[in-house]
């Protein structure tokens, strides 16, 4: 695991949500201190607190932004390139899809806290989205 992904699973553990954690990994780098970076990231997590898109990915896309913001064409297309690569490594990229229950629901909520999904799973797909971003370059 590297210094990032460890950066970022601590970072989820403390209590941040999981867009808050990759986020704020590599925000100092492209010139986003890490309180705003906190701040721009909250709503995603959980899938914008629908269950849609994995907020670690959304975290990623925002990181990509800010590399290639200026570039809509780059942008678009580094956001494909690693959409795609999450969804190799992890079969989707929509957050109920990731957990197995939809978390938008009290009982799909519950049921994922119950299976200990946020300590886990949640864990892995922000390490991964971290580990993706890594390997593309960011």
């Amino acid at each position: 695991m590297s210094i990032q992904s460890k950066e970022a699973k601590e970072l989820f553990l403390e209590g941040y949500n999981c867009s808050q954690a990759v986020l704020a990994t590599f925000s100092e780098k492209y010139g986003l201190p890490k309180i705003q970076a906190f701040s721009i990231a909250c709503g995603f997590g959980g899938g914008v607190r629908a269950g849609e898109i994995c907020g670690a990915v959304s975290g990623a896309v925002i990181v990509i932004g800010l590399k290639y913001g200026a570039d809509k064409i780059a942008c678009y297309e580094k956001t494909v390139e690693f959409n795609n690569a999450f969804k190799q490594k992890n079969g989707y990229i929509v957050c109920r899809d990731l957990l197995g229950y939809d978390i938008s629901t009290e009982v799909g909520m519950n049921t994922a806290k119950e299976k200990g999904l946020f300590k886990t799973t949640c864990v892995d797909m922000v390490t991964n989205a971290v580990e993706i971003l890594e390997e593309l370059g960011y």
